[in-house]
């Protein structure tokens, strides 16, 4: 029998109790049921859950109308709680969060900063399986990388990392760290970055090549920042929201030969395209918009290196073919 995705779109009414503690009166839709069907489970060779740009912090509202947002921070450990109730209910090697985990008030206040990144933290840790963590610039407005590794946990070997990579049921993942301030490796820390300036440096890169020139599973990368410079026009993204050496990232994962996807959050509107055989997706940011809307979501990957992206809630759905 083949499962269907869960669709975008709300239909009925859901609120996990655990995340009424949080959400107050508030409730998001179940996810209803799409036409796109999965493959049946005994193709599926690995799945993981994902949530980006929670952006956690006790801040008011905050509106930036020049990219439509609308960041609704009192509803964000609601619906990351909603995300890990349904990646709980599923069978997923691991789940992973792409960056900008938590945010910080106005008020320069490291040990209030530290304060939102351990509440998160521990919200995330209620997923009963391995969770890994991507590198977000707002990750380091007010505390420093130190103390976002003494804060956080990425399973096994990956743990105090920032960029690495693991094998899960034959699939390679790797998650690549561009909060980079320049390409001598001087990471951002302390509120000390420019967001608009994201780089995935030399030694890293030296680093991404040889991951990608071991073994020879299919490779999916992550990242916070998108490299998909061709959408910049097409899909009216800004300049600011791309890694410096973009080009030479795509380089890197064309030339491998086994990348099946670039996954990333960052640009909060969210964006899809396709380039070369390799599918770039951007996910929706979880801080926007107030509850019922939510975004999250899981990719499915079958024996024959499809991916499908199964968006819940809000989040879009896709497709992926291997080229």
């Amino acid at each position: 029998m083949q499962r269907r995705l869960f669709f975008r779109n709300a239909a009925g009414l859901f609120l996990a109790p655990a995340a009424m503690q949080f959400a107050g009166t508030a409730s998001a839709a179940t996810p209803a049921v799409s036409p796109i069907e999965l493959p049946p489970a005994e193709d599926i060779i690995s799945s993981f859950g994902w949530v980006t740009d929670i952006h956690y912090t006790t801040a008011p509202t905050h509106t930036i109308p020049a990219e439509d947002s609308i960041r609704v921070y009192s509803h964000s450990l609601a619906k990351l709680h909603q995300a890990i109730d349904v990646f709980n209910t599923r069978k997923l090697d691991f789940a992973i969060e792409l960056g900008d985990f938590k945010d910080c008030t106005k008020t320069v206040d490291r040990e209030l900063t530290i304060g939102f990144l351990q509440t998160v933290e521990s919200a995330f840790r209620r997923y009963q399986g391995d969770r890994y963590h991507v590198m977000g610039n707002h990750d380091f407005d007010q505390i420093s990388l130190g103390d976002y590794l003494a804060n956080t946990n990425n399973a096994g070997d990956a743990d105090g990392k920032t960029y690495y990579a693991f094998v899960k049921n034959g699939v390679k993942y790797i998650v690549l760290d561009a909060c980079f301030n320049n390409d001598e490796g001087e990471h951002y820390s302390l509120g000390k970055l420019d967001w608009q300036v994201a780089i995935v440096p030399k030694m890293e890169m030296e680093w991404f090549r040889k991951e990608l020139a071991t073994g020879k599973e299919p490779v999916v990368v992550f990242c916070h920042q998108l490299v998909n410079t061709w959408d910049e026009k097409t899909q009216n993204i800004p300049h600011a929201f791309f890694v410096q050496n973009a080009a030479e990232v795509v380089d890197a994962m064309e030339k491998s030969g086994r990348v099946l996807a670039f996954i990333c959050g960052h640009f909060h509107k969210g964006a899809y395209s396709e380039h070369n055989g390799i599918h770039y997706i951007v996910n929706q940011g979880l801080v926007e918009r107030p509850l019922p809307h939510n975004v999250a979501g899981m990719v499915h990957i079958d024996k024959n290196h499809n991916l499908y992206v199964e968006g819940l809630w809000n989040e879009r759905s896709h497709v992926c073919k291997k080229a």
